[in-house]
Formats: structure tokens, sequence, C-alpha cells
């Protein structure tokens, strides 16, 4: 949780009125829905292949959803904003991703890269000089940028106030003896997280 609204509060610094396109919507990517809605976002755009995925992000806060798929990506944003994003957030880990969502964003906006790629993936902006003169920017995010010590106290005072949702992010819950099923659950991409008791 603390990575996904993390990159949106503290790396990202999301502020009220902005756009944001949340593109991956695995458990961080949906903190990251969340994370936007508490900062205020106008617009909260999220996109993913899975469209359980998707109607989860609508319960959690997006008002708009794009299926990757069936939609080419930064087109489907511009439609919806004109102009483009203020902010888009990487969460599924995937370096050829972050060229797509840097054309997503609008001139002078932001992509925060918060998913992990594979160590071989290399971003790749081409061409170079048209990054440099829209002014837009690129950040890396290690967890959420936090303070742990401060944020973990934060998260859990947003939750006993409504405003942040953990019990939706959990989907499957069993015991030790289930990690077997959890880890291909994972590898499959259904549900988000899974809690298993000792």
């Amino acid at each position: 949780m603390q990575t996904g609204v993390g990159a949106v509060l503290n790396t990202a610094a999301v502020a009220p009125g902005d756009t944001v396109l949340v593109a991956g919507l695995g458990g961080i990517g949906l903190a990251a829905v969340q994370g936007a809605r508490i900062a205020g976002a106008t617009t909260i755009i999220a996109s993913d292949p899975v469209a359980e995925r998707r109607d989860h992000a609508r319960r959690l806060g997006a008002t708009d959803v794009i299926d990757p798929t069936s939609e080419d990506l930064v087109a489907a944003v511009m439609a919806r904003t004109g102009v483009g994003v203020d902010h888009a957030f990487e969460c599924a880990g995937r370096a050829s991703l972050i060229s797509t969502l840097l054309d997503a964003c609008r001139g002078g906006g932001t992509t925060t890269c918060v998913g992990a790629p594979a160590l071989d993936e290399a971003i790749v902006i081409d061409p170079a000089v048209m990054f440099t003169a829209s002014g837009k920017r690129l950040l890396g995010c290690l967890l959420g940028s936090v303070n742990s010590r401060r944020e973990i106290p934060r998260l859990l005072d947003l939750w006993r106030r409504g405003r942040l949702d953990l019990e939706s992010m959990i989907t499957h819950r069993g015991t030790l003896e289930d990690i077997d099923t959890a880890f291909a659950d994972l590898a499959a991409g259904r549900g988000i997280r899974t809690v298993l008791a000792i």
C-alpha cells in the first residue's frame, strides 16, 4: 500500500485538481488509484487488460477505465483529457510502457516509474529532443519515497477515517498450505492481494 499511495503523494506530489493515469492495476496500481483520489485528482484514468481489475479500480476511485488491448492508450487518454494527463504512473513493471506514458502526459507533465521492470529492460525515449523540448519529467520511485515511521501511521489514519480501503484489496485468504495456489494466482494475475495465515 505504501508504494502506490506514496508514489502519488510523495514522489509525484499530485495536487488537487490534477489529472492522473495509472497503468497496471495490481496491488500497487490500485493503491496509486486510491492515492490519486486522496490527493484530490479530478480525473483518474486506470488502465489494465484484466476487466476485473478495471472494475476494482472504479470502485476505488477511478473516473475512467481503459482496456489497453482494445484501445490505443495514448489516443484514449487524449480523447478524455484533450491535452494529456498531468501525472502518469507505470505500475505494471514494464519498461516498454514508460515511453507510452510519457506520450500520454501533457507538456510539462510527469511520468513516475513505480513498477520494477526486469534487469534487461531499457527505457527508450525516441526522439529524445521532443522529450527535452516538451518539459516533461520522468521520475523513479522506490517504495513510494516514504519514511515508514511517518507513512505507516498516516496510512492507518486514512484507513481509520474511511479514506483508504484496505479490506477490498484482499481478494483471497488462506493458510500457509495454500502458498502454491497463491503463487499460481500471482503468476496468472488473479486477484489483488492474498493473505495467508499460519
